[in-house]
């Protein structure tokens, strides 16, 4: 009987820990490069950025382009925009 007790008592405290209230977050952000792959590399760099700012673990696998686009014109100099998403884990 005690044993129950206790098995019941050590669930309780790990569900109440603060490990049990951690959640995940959906960040968004984006950023322009020179090409497709600087846009991508910065729009993920910021969103890793903006997650260890919030002391969370970011997702990388979990990166995904909302949208993109790429300008006409040749004289601007960053002519590819990403928007782009990925899970943090906040504690």
């Amino acid at each position: 009987m005690k044993k129950r007790y206790a098995a019941l008592l050590t669930a309780c405290l790990l569900g109440t820990s603060s490990l049990a209230f951690a959640e995940v977050a959906n960040l968004t952000n984006s950023a322009e490069g020179a090409n497709r792959d600087a846009g991508l590399a910065a729009v993920k760099k910021k969103l890793q950025d903006a997650c260890t700012d919030r002391k969370g673990v970011p997702d990388a696998d979990s990166f995904e382009v909302v949208f993109e686009k790429t300008s006409d014109n040749p004289n601007v100099p960053k002519p590819y925009y990403v928007d782009g998403k990925m899970k943090c884990d906040l504690p």
